[in-house]
C-alpha cells in the first residue's frame, strides 16, 4: 500500500530575501553619500595636483572647463575657483596691505574664514554724525583701492553704527547714517578704478554690533565701516582671473554700458539680517 504523499510546504517568507538585499544596498548607498560629504577639499586639491603632475594630464581643470574634450561646465561663477587659489588671493592682499605700514595706520585688517575684513573706525574716518570721509582717511582709501582693483576680488562695503538714535536734517535714523557712510567710501573706490560690478553697499545701522553698546568703548567699536573682501574666479562667461582681466571682460561684455551708462552707485541693502 502506497503512502499518501504530503503536499510541499509553501514558503511565504521568500520576500524577506529580496527585502534584505534592498536594505543592504540602501545602507551602502547612504554610507557612500556620507563618505563623499566628508571629503577634505584641501587634501583633495593636493591629491589632484600631485596626480595631475604624475600622469601629465590635468584631470580637474582649474578654469571651469570640462574634463571631456570640447566641453565646458555649465555651472559658472566662484564655485569653479579652487579653494587654494581663493586663499592665496586673500593672503597676497593681506600681505600687500601689511607692507603699507604707516599709510594705513588706524585701519584694522582681519581675516575671517575666506574673507578679508578691513575695518574703518569712525574716529579715524568720519566726524561724529557725519558721512563725509576725512581727508586723512581719503588718502588711506586711495592707498587700498589699487590693491583691490588689480585683483580678482569683490568688495562689500558695510556701514554700522551704535544704538544711540540719530535724527538730524540729513539723517533720520541710523539706517541713513550707516548707508551714507558706506556710499561715501564706495564713491572713492569707484573714482579710483574699482569695477562697479564687483562693489556692493549695505547699511546695517545698529543691528550688527561687534561689542556691547552698554559702554562707551563698545559703542566706539560699533561705529565703523567694514570692507569685506572676497576672492572671485572670473567674470561671467570668461576665464578672467585677475582684476585687470575682470575689468576688460566686463567692458567687452557690455561695451554700450561702459560708454553711455552713468556710474553704477552700487547695491544698497537697508535690511538688517539676523
Amino acid at each position: 500500500m502506497r503512502k499518501k504523499k504530503h503536499a510541499e510546504h509553501v514558503n511565504h517568507e521568500r520576500w524577506l530575501v529580496s527585502y534584505a538585499d534592498f536594505m543592504t544596498l540602501l545602507f551602502a548607498f547612504f554610507v557612500v553619500m556620507f563618505a563623499v560629504s566628508q571629503v577634505d577639499s584641501k587634501k583633495m586639491g593636493r591629491f589632484t595636483e600631485a596626480f595631475s603632475k604624475a600622469v601629465g594630464i590635468d584631470v580637474f581643470p582649474l578654469n571651469g572647463e570640462s574634463i571631456m574634450a570640447g566641453g565646458t561646465q555649465t555651472d559658472e561663477g566662484s564655485t569653479n575657483y579652487p579653494e587654494r587659489h581663493r586663499e592665496a588671493e586673500i593672503e597676497d592682499l593681506r600681505a600687500a596691505l601689511g607692507n603699507k605700514g604707516d599709510l594705513l595706520r588706524g585701519m584694522q585688517i582681519m581675516q575671517s574664514g575666506g574673507e578679508l575684513v578691513l575695518r574703518l573706525p569712525e574716529n579715524v574716518f568720519f566726524d561724529s554724525g557725519d558721512a563725509r570721509v576725512k581727508e586723512k582717511a581719503v588718502v588711506m582709501l586711495r592707498t587700498v583701492a589699487p590693491e583691490l582693483a588689480r585683483r580678482a576680488v569683490e568688495v562689500r562695503i558695510e556701514g554700522h553704527t551704535d544704538n544711540r538714535p540719530i535724527n538730524t536734517g540729513r539723517f533720520h535714523s541710523n539706517w541713513d547714517l550707516s548707508t551714507a557712510r558706506a556710499i561715501s567710501v564706495m564713491t572713492i573706490f569707484l573714482d579710483e578704478g574699482l569695477p562697479p560690478k564687483h562693489v556692493a553697499v549695505a547699511g546695517y545701522g545698529e543691528f550688527r554690533p561687534v561689542a556691547d553698546n552698554a559702554t562707551d568703548e563698545g559703542r566706539r567699536q560699533n561705529r565703523r565701516v567694514d570692507l569685506v573682501v572676497s576672492a572671485i574666479a572670473k567674470a561671467e562667461g570668461t576665464g578672467a582671473t585677475t582684476g585687470e582681466d575682470l575689468q576688460a571682460a566686463d567692458a567687452a561684455a557690455n561695451p554700450a554700458e561702459e560708454r553711455d551708462a552713468p556710474t553704477d552707485a552700487g547695491q544698497v541693502d537697508e535690511r538688517a539680517r539676523p
